[in-house]
């Protein structure tokens, strides 16, 4: 069985609503690391036939420009689904002396899964005096014979 080569494949999706609002800072060489949780819910009905719902909560890390993205525009109950590979941090605890770890993604890409617009809103427009007025709809009083339709 030696001769079986399995590929080297880390890549996860994950998609769910920002617990938080993220937390952007920036390294010493000026590139942005935002930290973020995301919330993933799953609906399911147990063997006596109850609803029930298992939330999983996931770390993830964005990087450079995709993290400057995250940490200032979206926030905390935002839906995303997050692109990226998973990563272990490991550490020394230092009150037990104990070795502690823990899984998180490290994002390549963060995708809002909804459309928030509530502070780009264009102005609305000035009408003028001078303006004219809109055109008024055409409209058609009789059907368009089928054999004149150009497809």
């Amino acid at each position: 069985m030696s001769d079986l080569r399995v590929p080297d494949l880390n890549k996860v999706f994950i998609a769910g609503r920002l617990t938080r609002d993220p937390e952007l800072r920036y390294l010493p060489s000026g590139m942005a690391v935002c930290k973020i949780s995301v919330a993933n819910t799953r609906y399911y009905k147990s063997k006596e036939g109850d609803r029930r719902e298992e939330v999983v909560f996931v770390d993830v890390t964005v990087w450079d420009r995709q993290g400057e993205f995250v940490g200032e525009r979206l926030r905390k109950g935002r839906p995303v689904l997050v692109e990226g590979r998973l990563k272990t941090d490991q550490w020394e605890d230092k009150s037990t002396g104990q070795k502690r770890s823990r899984l998180d993604i490290n994002a390549m890409r963060v995708t809002p899964l909804d459309w928030d617009d509530s502070d780009q809103r264009p102005a609305p427009r000035q009408a003028s005096a001078a303006a004219e007025p809109p055109p008024e709809p055409r409209v058609i009083e009789e059907p368009i014979p089928e054999d004149d339709i150009p497809f």
